[in-house]
């Protein structure tokens, strides 16, 4: 019997300069919300200091990379501030409540899906304080499929040297990792936004939202979006293909298996 669909996203940076990562989670929320995920099974983690800066010309809004449109409006407010750190993402990923805040509550039959923008140094993913490391994200998801707490799960990770953190990913465990670089490149941002003078996206994240906004979820197929990167990387950015792990045949279900209620 199909489970819920549970959507966790993560822009880890602070700071008018890193606009892009805050852009990136907000879009990603107004998307799915068009798709029918309640906001009871989204959980949205960040910062919170770009669409109120002192440094924005349009108080208030955060801009869409698709569509240039306001996706600050509606987005939850689950994790802000200092409550943005590794330990309180993981807490969310695992369902472990003990921060009073809204988690993941997944069981055997829910998928889960995570969508995780920010800054990356060679084997962490960067929070605002503290460092997130390959063995602490590699080790919550077999954990939480020893537990059975997802049916199946992806993880989509845009930050530099990225791979690094899913070199461990089993490919037995029903989970699968997407990166935005190999654990050699940092990750490029992209449209440049010349009012606000900051990058309103990253050429990883860029591509796939733009996919979501015009594809059918019931049709079309994570190893669609694939193709889409390649064919986007080789025609208009040199360096490497995004990097896939674990469980590859992930790649074959439809968008709605995770992304539409």
């Amino acid at each position: 019997m199909p489970g819920k669909k549970w959507i966790l996203l993560v822009a880890s940076s602070k700071d008018w300069e890193d606009y892009q990562h805050q852009a990136n989670v907000c879009c990603f929320y107004q998307i799915i919300k068009q798709h029918g995920i309640p906001d009871e099974q989204i959980v949205v983690m960040m910062y919170d200091d770009i669409a109120y800066n002192s440094q924005n010309p349009d108080n208030g809004a955060i801009v869409s990379v698709v569509d240039k449109t306001n996706v600050y409006l509606g987005v939850p407010k689950d994790y802000t501030g200092k409550d943005v750190t590794p330990e309180n993402f993981l807490a969310a990923l695992q369902g472990n409540d003990h921060t009073g805040k809204k988690v993941i509550k997944s069981e055997e039959n829910d998928n889960i899906y995570v969508y995780m923008t920010g800054v990356g140094n060679e084997g962490t993913f960067e929070f605002p304080e503290k460092s997130l490391y390959p063995a602490d994200i590699v080790g919550a998801i077999k954990d939480m499929s020893e537990k059975k707490k997802f049916g199946k799960m992806v993880i989509f990770m845009t930050s530099s040297y990225s791979a690094k953190m899913f070199e461990g990913l089993p490919n037995n465990i029903n989970a699968y990792a997407l990166t935005a670089c190999d654990k050699n490149i940092q990750c490029s941002p992209s449209d440049y936004d010349k009012l606000r003078n900051i990058y309103l996206s990253d050429k990883f994240s860029s591509t796939w939202l733009k996919f979501l906004s015009t594809a059918d979820f019931n049709t079309e197929t994570f190893h669609k979006l694939i193709d889409l990167k390649q064919a986007k990387y080789i025609r208009e950015y040199p360096g490497p293909c995004p990097c896939q792990f674990g469980d590859t045949s992930i790649v074959k279900c439809t968008l709605s298996e995770f992304l539409q209620n």
